[in-house]
């Protein structure tokens, strides 16, 4: 039977739709449901078992936890759904389904709760308030529209200080035509956020509503004869017409149509996101699912469309599961609630759609087989380590690529770059490079960096293959080897080539400092810290590789120039020597037998280089 105290609770639970709230002894929200009927979904978890057979962990838990149980009435089953998925976001229960995703793309976001809203690009999912689009995974093309966007309407994006409290100071932004100045009053509030609701219409992939808007807004203040106002507005909807090939390369249109796979381990659960658009694949993504041990699969999906979805605004026009689940009518119906459109939620039969949800429910046994993988072989240290180091530099993502870049010469000759790849923790040195340095004379690191980010980076422009675990694939972290001047030349490197996403530290040698955007004057390495060990390793790493493709072009000049003494040996010759020898060391110790070997060297040739070295 229930806990004493809560008896009478249970007795008095209406027979109506609402949502339930369990409590623990300190007051705190541990759990958020919603029900049909709250008397029966309540008491399920507390009354008697002795038809009900052996309790589940799950309702042992609350069983045992809950000291408090709070609830709301409401008059549809819509309601309580829409009520769950808000408490839910402003509490965060801990029993509560967890989403945790593989990738993170990014969303463009206006911050509706603010008084003049901003408009900007973000990986955070949880800005009270914001109103979400995306996610995009042409971030180039992303950030392109957004500042289009901004120069079109004028919005602000900055965070201080607060419109209409700075006195009469504009900021640069204003007199470069980058904002409208709400800061001083120059725009009222009422056609600041008309602008913010065209933006909103735009991102929806309705800039043909926002053009018509805009001229009947031209022709009304035409007739009043307010020719400043209609000018501004007739240099506006110039600017729409030169985002509308732009807004299709991002948006996609409205031709949108997503696909949920789910798979259930004992352990975990996880769900795969196809997400197309105008018939192509715009965004996959894999979802770690939290606190469902004794959850069914129709649970997990039910609780994903609420969870992802409520993030989300420009919306597909429908949504394909692989089996139908309980309250799908429900769900429909807050979908056109919250987002303003009808939107279907399927299960595929046969054709197009149902080869890409067996394929994307394929994919997430796959994904949830790997994870449970990776941490029983202990694969998930190394992955904790690199949150810690994210934590202690302040970055904006977990560094699970990093590229780390070191370059060597002696004096002004073979400068040579290299860049050393790990994945997760791990070398991966099939994505290892080294660069030849050709444009830079003399012993100038900064300037031969340069070359080498530039050269890099130019693969990874607007995102267009990002072939996972390849020289396509973006890292989340560059690591420089060297110090402040370094660190800067990099920096300016990938803001210039548009990769402000990707974070950026160095690593000062003798000093072990290293700095980030978090650290400009640098923070010392604490060897006796396994996350600290990892990176410094990664540091070496790149250096080792650099000086050793230093050493092996060095080895073959000097056993170019020796070659150049013997009779018989041209520069084919000496070529093919060259791309099989790689020192002076290694040439003396062949054997005439190994030097015939090599392509295009003869008998008398082997004789004549074995000779002319043992003479």
């Amino acid at each position: 039977m229930a806990k004493e105290h809560l008896r009478e609770i249970l007795s008095i639970l209406p027979h109506r739709p609402g949502v339930y709230i369990f409590k623990d002894k300190k007051g705190r929200t541990i759990y958020i449901g919603k029900a049909k009927d709250l008397s029966k979904r309540v008491r399920s978890y507390f009354g008697s078992r002795k038809d009900q057979g052996p309790a589940s962990p799950r309702i042992n838990l609350f069983f045992y936890q809950v000291e408090k149980i709070d609830y709301v009435v409401t008059d549809t089953d819509t309601e309580a759904l829409v009520l769950e998925s808000s408490l839910i976001k402003k509490n965060r229960p801990k029993y509560n389904v967890e989403l945790k995703d593989d990738k993170s793309y990014p969303f463009i976001v206006i911050t509706h709760k603010e008084r003049f809203p901003r408009v900007f690009l973000t990986r955070n999912r949880n800005i009270k308030g914001g109103r979400y689009f995306g996610p995009y995974t042409n971030v180039r093309s992303a950030r392109i529209v957004l500042e289009l966007l901004r120069k079109t309407f004028k919005i602000r994006d900055c965070k201080k200080p607060v419109p209409g409290k700075n006195g009469r100071v504009p900021c640069l932004n204003y007199h470069i035509k980058l904002c409208s100045a709400p800061c001083i009053r120059e725009i009222s509030e009422d056609e600041y956020m008309a602008r913010i609701d065209y933006i909103d219409l735009f991102l929806r992939g309705k800039s043909r509503s926002v053009e018509e808007e805009i001229i009947k807004r031209i022709k009304k203040h035409s007739k009043r004869q307010e020719f400043e106002a209609a000018a501004d507005l007739k240099e506006v909807l110039q600017g729409i017409k030169n985002l509308y090939g732009q807004q299709k390369i991002v948006i996609g249109g409205e031709n949108r149509w997503d696909a949920i796979g789910a798979y259930k381990h004992d352990k975990q659960a996880a769900v795969s996101f196809f997400s197309y658009r105008d018939g192509e694949l715009a965004v996959f993504n894999n979802f770690l699912i939290e606190n469902t041990k004794d959850m069914e699969k129709e649970d997990i999906i039910n609780a994903f469309l609420v969870r992802y979805y409520s993030h989300i605004d420009n919306m597909p026009s429908a949504i394909y599961i692989p089996f139908p689940i309980e309250g799908q009518d429900d769900l429909e119906d807050w979908l056109k609630k919250e987002k303003g459109k009808k939107i279907e939620i399927k299960v595929p039969k046969k054709g197009e759609k149902k080869k890409v949800m067996d394929m994307a429910v394929k994919n997430a046994r796959l994904y949830s087989e790997k994870k449970l993988f990776e941490k029983d072989s202990g694969h998930s240290k190394a992955y904790s380590g690199l949150v810690k180091l994210k934590d202690a530099l302040g970055l904006k993502n977990i560094p699970r690529r990093v590229e780390c870049y070191d370059v060597s010469n002696l004096k002004d000759t073979f400068a040579v770059g290299s860049m050393a790849v790990f994945i997760d923790g791990m070398p991966s040195k099939e994505n290892y490079r080294h660069f030849r340095i050709r444009e830079v004379s003399g012993q100038d690191d900064c300037a031969m960096l340069e070359e080498v980010l530039i050269r890099r980076m130019r693969y990874l422009e607007g995102g267009r293959f990002n072939i996972e675990n390849s020289f396509y694939a973006p890292p989340d972290l560059v690591v420089i080897d060297g110090g402040k001047p370094q660190y800067n030349t990099a920096a300016r490197i990938l803001l210039q080539e548009g990769l402000p996403d990707i974070d950026l530290i160095s690593i000062a040698k003798k000093e072990e400092l290293v700095f980030s955007e978090g650290c400009p004057k640098g923070i010392r390495v604490e060897m006796d810290k396994n996350f600290w060990r990892m990176l410094i390793r990664i540091r070496d790493e790149a250096h080792r590789f650099a000086v050793d493709y230093h050493r092996r072009l060095r080895g073959k000049y000097m056993t170019a120039s020796f070659l150049d003494q013997i009779k018989g040996i041209g520069e084919k010759k000496k070529k093919y020597i060259t791309e099989n020898i790689n020192s002076m060391e290694e040439l003396k110790k062949s054997s005439v037998q190994k030097l015939m070997n090599i392509k295009g060297i003869s008998y008398k040739d082997a004789i004549n280089i074995y000779n002319y070295l043992h003479k």
